[in-house]
């Protein structure tokens, strides 16, 4: 990938992760199908976790950890790794 299809696929890591809650988006884009669709789903799962933890006021505190793991984590293991 060219640094324009990169900074396009963290474009789309970041831009749909932060409005619709979908990271990993970016990842699928850039041929990592398997890691994109695990980070999604783990990050569906882990909300789906702090929505029940809501109930005792726990989750209030940790999906925005979660939120902010996500979006700091996705984007910059994007541009770490190495185009194969």
């Amino acid at each position: 990938m060219n640094r324009n299809q990169t900074m396009l696929a963290v474009g789309l890591e970041v831009g749909p992760g932060t409005l619709f809650q979908t990271f990993g988006l970016g990842h699928i884009y850039a041929g990592r199908f398997g890691a994109g669709a695990g980070i999604l789903l783990s990050y569906w799962f882990l909300q789906a976790i702090n929505l029940m933890l809501m109930s005792v006021w726990i989750g209030f505190i940790t999906a925005p950890i979660t939120w902010l793991a996500y979006a700091i984590f996705c984007p910059t293991n994007l541009l770490g790794k190495p185009n194969e």
